[in-house]
């Protein structure tokens, strides 16, 4: 008995078509896991860095605004908060090497990059703002001045 006898299923390849489709979607599997493997490992900061940059939420109160930037991976140390104006602008560099020794083979990587937004904001007390970071998420408040508090008003709609 042949092995081959024993198999549920059972695929011919007469001709040099099915065989190069076979070859092709082998092909293609092989490269689709080679590139999860790369992104499995390499995701952290080369994603961030290269996928879209910082995620904020931005929340209203009657008082303040504040907005929330995702920064995982970095340290506080490598995150800048500037206000000139009203331009608010969040950034941050990261170099990082990693150097492995095993036996004779040494592995060196290294990272370097930067990522930054902007953000226009209009009638806020400077001197009053106030930035925290904690597990990865850079928190900045931003009171609003009492004079533009003062003149909103509701428009009626007709």
């Amino acid at each position: 008995m042949d092995d081959r006898d024993i198999m549920p299923i059972r695929r011919k390849f007469s001709d040099s078509v099915s065989y190069d489709r076979f070859e092709n979607t082998l092909n293609k599997y092989v490269d689709d896991f080679i590139g999860h493997m790369d992104n499995f490992f390499n995701r952290d900061l080369q994603g961030f860095l290269s996928g879209g940059g910082i995620k904020t939420d931005i929340r209203e109160t009657d008082r303040e605004y504040i907005i929330e930037a995702d920064m995982p991976g970095f340290d506080k140390k490598d995150i800048q908060v500037e206000l000139v104006d009203d331009k608010l602008t969040i950034s941050a560099k990261k170099d990082e090497s990693m150097d492995v020794e095993d036996r004779n083979y040494i592995r060196k990587e290294r990272r370097y990059g930067t990522v930054s937004r902007s953000f226009s904001v209009q009638s806020i007390v400077h001197e009053g703002v106030k930035a925290e970071y904690k597990n990865g998420v850079l928190t900045i408040t931003l009171p609003k001045d009492e004079e533009a508090i003062k003149r909103g008003r509701n428009i009626e709609i007709q």
